[in-house]
């Protein structure tokens, strides 16, 4: 197991909603897909831009700079023009603190 670190309380996001985790060590993200939590690298692998400024649909996010778009579950691309896929982390839910587990 690797580092876990706390990202937000579960009722700070509503469905769709996404936020920056500000005390990581890395551009991280989380967002919140009905009861389903998601945790990736905020920066889109096209162009270097953060995700969080981008929308969500369903388990995808897409780039608000060029529209490429990537799986929350997997980091897998589902739209170009991005080339490399997202980095994706596990995410703990304890009680009502959210976690995300870094390597």
């Amino acid at each position: 197991m690797g580092q876990r670190i706390h990202a937000c309380n579960v009722q700070e996001l509503a469905d769709g909603e996404k936020r920056v985790v500000a005390n990581a060590p890395l551009a991280l993200a989380v967002c919140r897909v009905k009861d389903e939590w998601f945790a990736f690298e905020n920066n889109c692998t096209h162009e270097d831009f953060p995700l969080t400024e981008g929308a969500v649909d369903g388990t995808e996010i897409e780039c608000a700079l060029h529209g490429a778009r990537f799986c929350l579950r997997t980091g897998e691309i589902r739209a170009v023009p991005a080339s490399c896929p997202i980095r994706v982390f596990p995410v703990h839910v304890n009680g009502d603190a959210v976690y995300v587990e870094l390597p």
